[in-house]
């Protein structure tokens, strides 16, 4: 028989046990449902920042196409602070800087701007977004190409141009030394500010972000990675980021279709300004690595270089382009030489013609007028974009000849012959064939009276453009003329220049249309049946992506490493012209092509 006090004891225990598992019981059940709801605002948190991502990348690409802006790439400000909790929430600010008092680049989301709902996290909180100061508007423009790296970092990973919060919960952060260590900083998130409180002031990017992503000042350091942050929460942060080779690569399609209509027909506008009913464009420049960093005035052009890049050089240094070997001659007319002085001083050449006095008249016949062949050569101007001269651009002293027969001659050497004929008309012209073997010139005055003309004709100037292959919206308000390696912002161009975007461009001429005029035109496989001919391309521009897998560049890299397949496969001088590929499909490529003749409709590229 048991005793009654073990009986209760044992009792007590049974009870104990009972009370242990269901408490147990209780924590597993509650922790579940912290897991659970933990998990559940992760996931909405996941879903939200993926639609402001692929909206933000959205806008960017878009805007690449709005030939108003001359910065395509270019990221849109957050939201200015002061607009926070207004009618106006959700524009960007126009301008932003980590070291401005109120437009920083850390701010509210801009989803009015984006053209999205207000997104919102899983704490109702609206998201937050931070870009990279060199692909927004900070007072200067940015410059933004292929090359421009994100600034930012995130976890370690590097060349990050955005990143979008989802903020949650206000927080007490309290960090311990490793914390601090890892970039936390002590603050009691207060959300009073204007979005919650009318009456409140603008918001505080601290009161929202945590640790390296509430840095002051700004920094670009960002992630959601702290230390011991399961035991001690200092940062409940959510986050995605937008990486350059992201953000570039979806910009790859726009940007050629811009070219195209931006940049190819005003190469094609000038094909036809040197050779009479022929198409010319000059010769390229060899290929150089962007990261080479060949300086503007040394894209100069080589003679017989099919491909490469754009010969955007000026005329000065290497690619001086002044007249030289200028002479004069023709039937009955004296040449006393030219003088060829460096630009921008115009070129004179002078010669005597004779009229017959009376006596002279007597012995021999006149003619009613003389020739004068003035010819000269311009050194790159066959490697170069400059701007032919015009018989408006002759004049003369002396005399009032009438010129015509202006000609150019472009060379495979890279450099280009320039002749005009000044024509003398009157009674009683002395010319060489008429006095049977005789000179005119030395005749004498009882026979020939001499008189002095000067022929007066300036430099080449950087080529200059109607635009009259351009469409009205390409034009963007601009009447022209448009300087081709000049342009003014908001012309059609600028941003190719200004951003430099002929570094990231390989440019190919056919041998047809160079100074060679024979050999062929070019071919562009895959090339849209819609917009013409493969086979009849007279020049193509190939915009290089970022690097695609394989692909290693550094400024002595070769044409591989930036295009990729057909369009890495040169031929030797003289050979067949080759062809390129619209986009390439053998390997991974990321190259776009614009090229002449395209037919749209509404762009007269030929």
């Amino acid at each position: 028989m048991a005793l009654p006090g073990k009986q209760h004891g044992v009792a007590l225990l049974v009870l104990a046990l009972v009370l242990i598992v269901g408490f147990g019981a209780f924590v597993y059940a509650r922790l579940g449902k912290w897991r659970e709801a933990t998990t559940t605002s992760r996931n909405v948190n996941a879903a939200v920042l993926a639609q402001a991502k692929a909206a933000l990348i959205g806008y960017v690409v878009k805007e690449v196409l709005d030939l108003t802006g001359d910065v395509p790439g270019q990221f849109p400000c957050p939201e200015s602070p002061s607009d926070a909790g207004t009618t106006n929430e959700g524009r960007a600010g126009s301008t932003c800087s980590p070291t401005f008092p109120t437009n920083k680049n850390i701010g509210r989301l801009p989803w009015r701007t984006l053209g999205v709902d207000k997104l919102v996290d899983a704490s109702a909180e609206p998201l937050w977004y931070a870009v990279s100061p060199n692909w927004v508007l900070a007072g200067a423009s940015p410059l933004i190409n292929i090359g421009t790296p994100g600034q930012f970092t995130f976890d370690g990973t590097s060349d990050v141009v955005a990143v979008i919060f989802a903020p949650g919960a206000a927080l007490l952060v309290n960090p311990a030394a490793n914390q601090v260590a890892a970039g936390c900083a002590a603050r009691a998130q207060s959300r009073n500010d204007r979005s919650h409180v009318p009456t409140g002031a603008n918001p505080d990017y601290r009161d929202y972000l945590e640790c390296q992503n509430a840095a002051s000042p700004i920094g670009v350091a960002f992630g959601t990675a702290i230390v011991d942050n399961a035991t001690n929460p200092v940062i409940n942060d959510q986050a995605v980021y937008i990486t350059a080779k992201e953000i570039l690569t979806a910009m790859q399609g726009p940007l050629a279709e811009r070219m195209q209509r931006t940049v190819a027909p005003l190469l094609s506008e000038f094909g036809d300004k040197w050779i009479a009913g022929s198409k010319f464009l000059p010769y390229a420049v060899n290929f150089s690595p962007p990261e080479a960093g060949l300086a503007t005035n040394n894209h100069c052009g080589s003679g017989g270089q099919n491909e490469g890049l754009l010969p955007i050089a000026d005329n000065t240094g290497s690619c001086d382009t002044t007249w030289s070997t200028a002479s004069v001659s023709g039937n009955g007319i004296t040449s006393l030489g030219c003088t060829t002085p460096a630009a921008p001083n115009p070129v004179v050449c002078s010669f005597r013609y004779y009229t017959l006095t009376l006596l002279g008249l007597l012995s021999f016949s006149g003619a009613s007028s003389v020739t004068a062949v003035v010819q000269a050569t311009a050194p790159h101007a066959a490697a170069s974009f400059r701007q032919p001269l015009a018989l408006g651009d002759f004049s003369a002293s002396g005399g009032s000849p009438t010129f015509g027969n202006l000609t150019y001659s472009p060379k495979t050497t890279g450099n280009t012959d320039m002749s005009v004929q000044a024509t003398v008309t009157a009674s009683g012209l002395c010319q060489d064939s008429l006095l049977g073997g005789l000179v005119c010139g030395l005749l004498g005055p009882l026979l020939a009276t001499p008189h002095t003309i000067n022929v007066q004709f300036p430099q080449l100037a950087t080529a200059s453009l109607a635009g009259s292959k351009l469409t009205i919206a390409a034009k963007n308000g601009h009447a022209g003329p448009f300087g081709l390696l000049s342009p003014v912002a908001g012309d059609p161009h600028y941003w190719f220049i200004t951003n430099e975007w002929y570094r990231y461009t390989y440019y190919a001429v056919a041998p047809v249309a160079s100074a060679a005029q024979s050999g062929g035109n070019i071919t562009v496989s895959g090339f849209p049946v819609a917009n013409g001919s493969t086979n009849d391309k007279r020049f193509v521009l190939a915009v290089m992506g970022p690097a695609v897998t394989g692909q290693v560049r550094s400024s002595t890299a070769t044409l591989n490493q930036y295009v990729e397949g057909q369009n890495a496969t040169t031929v030797p001088p003289g050979t067949p012209p080759r062809t390129f590929a619209y986009q390439v499909y053998a390997v991974s490529g990321n190259d776009r092509i614009a090229t002449c003749p395209f037919t749209d409709g509404a762009t007269p590229c030929d």
